[in-house]
């Protein structure tokens, strides 16, 4: 039920986006008050409200540090056939924002939910906060801002990163495990964090235009090739020499490095303006057919 309720509000919150934007009175521009309450409200939110929780121990290493190696191993594999293809700057920081990064709560959970039972929230809760979450906090605005500009400006990059909302709540969250939050304050976070999907998708759905001229087939195939393919295949070969290929590590760790472009990439990669119409296909596409590939990993672990 839960699965199919997420499903649903995706659906409805992309297709809503899309479908008002058309619409003669609808506000131009309304996006870029969406995105400034997620990246200032809803994703702040989540960060506090769970990284205090986290369990910190030995097992927690394998799903914490996938997103940190599908990310790094997907910005050489941009880059590099970038480079063959003769590809811009910002086409490739698109790829490297869009499909570097995994869609691994909004559609992970219920995914991991459906395949494996609520335990494996726990690992997948891993694999999202310290893991996706601080990768776009750090690597993702480091790229965002390194490809827009098509230069490395080291301190504007790293002011830019301290002073990214969800990286500031990231470390007061750090801080955070060693209190006891209030239920009452818990209660408000998941409230405001659970903000963050129907908003991002509607924002993105409010930006998508079905044009031909944006529907680059070739950036989309590579892109979601590495990000449904041929990560979690990388993942799945570095990991199983070390961990129980039967176990709910490994197998949470695989799952979540094949989930769909990460929705939060996306609208960093529009707000940057690195192909924002392209990268809100990455969205529109990536993530039904996500729900499909995710089965075939499942079939190859069980």
């Amino acid at each position: 039920m839960q699965f199919m309720g997420n499903l649903l509000l995706i659906i409805i919150s992309f297709t809503a986006g899309f479908l008002l934007s058309k619409l003669k009175h609808f506000p131009k521009n309304s996006h870029k008050g969406i995105n400034a309450f997620i990246f200032y409200i809803s994703l702040p939110a989540l960060s506090l409200r769970y990284i205090p929780e986290i369990d910190y121990n030995i097992e927690i290493i394998f799903p914490v540090i996938m997103p940190w190696l599908v990310f790094i191993f997907g910005a050489v594999f941009f880059i590099t056939i970038g480079k063959i293809l003769n590809w811009s700057k910002q086409l490739i920081g698109c790829l490297v924002l869009c499909c570097g990064l995994g869609n691994t709560s909004f559609v992970g959970f219920p995914l991991l939910e459906l395949f494996y039972g609520k335990e494996s929230i726990r690992y997948g809760i891993l694999a999202d906060q310290p893991g996706s979450f601080m990768v776009m906090s750090t690597l993702g605005i480091f790229a965002a801002v390194y490809f827009s500009n098509g230069k490395a400006n080291w301190k504007q990059i790293g002011i830019k990163i301290f002073k990214f909302p969800p990286f500031i709540a990231f470390i007061i969250a750090l801080f955070l495990s060693f209190v006891e939050m209030p239920t009452l304050v818990n209660f408000t976070l998941e409230k405001l964090g659970a903000t963050l999907s129907p908003l991002a998708l509607f924002s993105i759905g409010t930006q998508l235009k079905w044009k031909s001229e944006f529907l680059e087939l070739k950036p989309i195939g590579i892109g979601l090739l590495y990000k449904l393919g041929l990560a979690p295949l990388v993942i799945y070969l570095l990991y199983l020499p070390f961990t129980d290929s039967s176990g709910l590590v490994f197998k949470v760790s695989i799952m979540e490095a094949a989930m769909a472009p990460m929705i939060t990439g996306i609208l960093l990669a529009i707000e940057y303006k690195l192909k924002p119409n392209l990268a809100s296909m990455f969205a529109a596409i990536g993530i039904p057919l996500s729900l499909l590939t995710t089965w075939f990993w499942y079939l190859l672990m069980n």
